[in-house]
């Protein structure tokens, strides 16, 4: 551990880079443009406590790379008055072939661009929103789970050279088959309990969805999930995982800086007079991308403007991308939507 140098002035800005991981906590301390003080600690959050206690007469700003611990660390901290900077690890600049990478380097780096401003964010969710958003998130894993037993099944079926309907045709079709299929005691077991799989995932899901519901009607997120489901093609279970998961509107400085965070945007190598636009980016969450498209779907049959936008490009360039420009647009509506709530609410 380095010694303390001195101390910072009231009020000066300190600058603490922290890498975590499950063993330790390495730190690295800077103001006035350099290094002052590192150290490595337990990985608990009272070290930290004590640590910025330390320069309590300073104005501090920490930053540590988004990781497994989630925003414990942020939501502890910002409470004390620290500007936490919770820092995509995949945004962090390496130097060019470096080949040593330790857990002093990285702290150090994380101060040091911390210092300069270099660094960019994650969204840090209010404590309330994280914890409601699990419903979404536990949610689709249980629909996840019921297609996996699903195709499990299949793949049963068909290793004992039962093929039954495509799933193309839905899975009520070929339950309906499945129904009068005779099959080995032994098969059939494995069967009963791939089925018990898929309707404990299913029976999961509604649950959650109930739950999700309910959470929709708190007079915390009513105003916002209202607003965004009178837009035609969004209904309020979509409204309500919007909110969880966005947390706020106006964190978007721009429409464009919105659909550019959705992936919703092409692709672009431009040079001269010479542009070339190629598929979309797909930044950001594919979850929140998946939602919207589905909702431009429903969008045509409630939204006159968006259906004949639909129509009017998809003899040009086919029904996929037609829908993409569909759900770009309404993703502008939406966001339209939720900042005159969010006006109306200040």
């Amino acid at each position: 551990m380095a010694n303390v140098v001195s101390r910072p002035e009231a009020g000066q800005a300190v600058f603490i880079g922290v890498d975590v991981s499950r063993t330790k906590w390495v730190i690295n301390v800077r103001w006035g443009g350099a290094e002052r003080r590192r150290l490595s600690t337990a990985p608990e959050l009272r070290h930290l406590a004590t640590l910025v206690a330390e320069y309590r007469d300073a104005t501090l700003h920490l930053a540590y790379e988004a990781c497994g611990f989630g925003y414990e660390i942020a939501w502890v901290l910002r409470a004390r008055g620290v500007a936490v900077t919770v820092v995509p690890p995949s945004t962090v600049e390496r130097a060019p072939g470096a080949t040593v990478k330790t857990d002093r380097l990285d702290a150090r780096a994380l101060a040091a661009q911390l210092e300069r401003g270099q660094l960019k964010r994650v969204h840090v969710p209010t404590r309330e929103d994280h914890a409601q958003r699990q419903l979404s998130r536990t949610y689709a894993q249980a629909l996840q789970d019921k297609k996996r037993a699903q195709a499990r099944i299949r793949a049963l079926l068909q290793d004992h050279g039962r093929l039954g309907p495509l799933p193309t045709a839905g899975w009520n079709a070929y339950a309906q088959w499945l129904a009068h299929q005779a099959l080995p005691a032994p098969v059939q077991r494995c069967l009963d309990e791939l089925l018990a799989l898929r309707t404990a995932a299913l029976a999961s899901a509604q649950r959650l969805r109930r739950a999700l519901a309910a959470v929709a009607r708190d007079a915390t997120y009513a105003s916002v999930v209202t607003a965004l489901s009178a837009q035609g093609g969004v209904g309020t279970f979509t409204a309500i995982r919007l909110r969880l998961e966005l947390g706020e509107m106006r964190r978007f400085r721009t429409a464009d800086a919105f659909v550019n965070y959705l992936g919703l945007t092409p692709s672009e190598y431009s040079s001269g007079d010479r542009v070339a636009r190629g598929h979309l980016t797909k930044r950001g969450p594919g979850h929140l991308r998946g939602w919207l498209i589905q909702c431009a779907w429903a969008s045509l049959r409630a939204d006159p403007v968006l259906r004949e936008c639909f129509q009017r490009l998809r003899g040009r360039v086919g029904d996929k991308r037609a829908i993409v420009a569909v759900a770009r647009r309404l993703a502008l509506r939406v966001r339209a939507r939720w900042l005159a709530q969010e006006n109306v609410a200040a």
